[in-house]
């Protein structure tokens, strides 16, 4: 018993169809993959570029340390200074703190809790 297999053409397009989805989705993929890898390389560099300038500290003899502009630093006698745009030291106001003397808030609280002395 000779006989030959016959096969629509049906079953044979129903067999290579997963073939074809799966053949486009690789496709789909690569060329994806192709156009995110190219984007990155168009990205701007966001970090502040270096103004070249740099304060001068000295800590010894022929010793020196160097501050990118911003920096704050204290000194030996406990000043703060700030390294300005320019490359040159500018003191720190915004490290000053003011206080009001307690003696002067106590003269003022008693004032006003004392009655009026008359004669």
């Amino acid at each position: 018993m000779n006989r030959k297999l016959r096969t629509s053409t049906a079953t044979a397009n129903a067999a290579t169809k997963p073939i074809r989805r799966k053949r486009g989705l690789a496709v789909v993929l690569a060329a994806g993959a192709l156009l995110v890898s190219a984007t990155p390389a168009l990205a701007q560099d966001d970090r502040p570029a270096d103004p070249g300038v740099r304060c001068a500290a000295k800590i010894g003899p022929g010793e020196y340390e160097f501050y990118m502009p911003g920096a704050k630093v204290t000194d030996v006698n406990g000043n703060k200074w700030v390294c300005g745009p320019d490359g040159q030291w500018f003191r720190d106001y915004s490290a000053i703190k003011v206080s009001i003397q307690p003696s002067v808030l106590q003269a003022a609280a008693l004032q006003a809790a004392l009655p009026p002395l008359t004669r």
